[in-house]
């Protein structure tokens, strides 16, 4: 295979879909403390496909709300800024990045995967207190260079998916090998490109990591989550999806057993719900 370089990936950068102005600001808003939730209540609402995306999962089992939510402003007020940014946000990405190309790469099946490890890092997150939305968008993009590389790389990465399809394996591993770098390198610097904070540019880097060390208990989740969706994938038992985490991994952050069992339910139900996002 002919050696590339992540600089030739990200000189190739105008193959990729323009941003939603709308996604854009939230994207912009991460560090923003003073960011008014009328405007950007405002901007979602003139955006009709992403207002409608974003209403029908305010009005889903996602939240199981009591009473219907008729407008952007609404969802704002009942579930709260950071739940609607998040959600604003997801259904953007999805919308302006589900176009499929020819080759081995499924890009549905891809944000199906990524959908549920946001919404259920977003529930680990709550069980260690840490930051819901920065958990679910994470979560969102921890595989984001794979979606890169199918567009800006894609004849060379169909070659490592065909090789994977073939003989099996470690895909960031052949990725390593085939390309001399992998999709977590090359995410966490579109995840810079993008202005994301430098937290989730570290997770995005490191959670393939995260099975053998870390100090950020952000990555952690990100990791378990990503194991547990796979598990949970696979039709796995409660007493399966407990035992495919690494008992080390999570006594570290304080995810003992009887936490974890407590937090699947809602993993669970979240988890089936993301697949909303994907509708429309």
């Amino acid at each position: 295979m002919e050696a590339v370089s992540i600089p030739q990936i990200f000189d190739k950068l105008g193959q990729l879909p323009a941003m939603p102005a709308v996604v854009q600001e939230v994207i912009n808003s991460f560090d923003d403390p003073h960011l008014e939730v009328d405007k950007l209540a405002a901007k979602i609402s003139q955006d009709q496909g992403l207002s409608t995306r974003v209403l029908r999962i305010a009005n889903s089992s996602f939240y199981g709300l009591s009473r219907q939510v008729a407008s952007i402003h609404d969802a704002v007020v009942v579930l709260g800024f950071g739940n609607i940014r998040s959600m604003a946000m997801a259904a953007g990405f999805v919308h302006a990045f589900s176009h499929t190309s020819p080759g081995l790469f499924d890009r549905k099946q891809f944000w199906r995967h990524s959908l549920r490890v946001a919404a259920c890092a977003r529930v680990l997150a709550k069980c260690c207190r840490q930051n819901q939305e920065t958990a679910f968008t994470a979560g969102l993009l921890h595989d984001i260079g794979l979606l890169v590389l199918d567009t800006c790389l894609h004849k060379p990465f169909n070659t490592v998916l065909e090789r994977l399809s073939k003989k099996g394996g470690d895909l960031h591993q052949l990725e390593q090998e085939m390309l001399g770098f992998d999709h977590a390198v090359v995410g966490a610097e579109m995840a810079k490109r993008w202005n994301f904070p430098a937290l989730i540019q570290q997770v995005i880097q490191s959670h393939h990591l995260a099975g053998v060390e870390t100090d950020e208990v952000l990555t952690c989740i990100v990791h378990l989550s990503n194991v547990l969706v796979r598990a949970l994938d696979t039709g796995a038992s409660e007493g399966e999806l407990l035992a495919c985490l690494p008992p080390g991994l999570c006594a570290r952050f304080g995810l003992l057993p009887e936490t974890l069992q407590a937090c699947l339910p809602e993993i669970e139900q979240m988890v089936a719900s993301a697949d909303l996002l994907l509708e429309g």
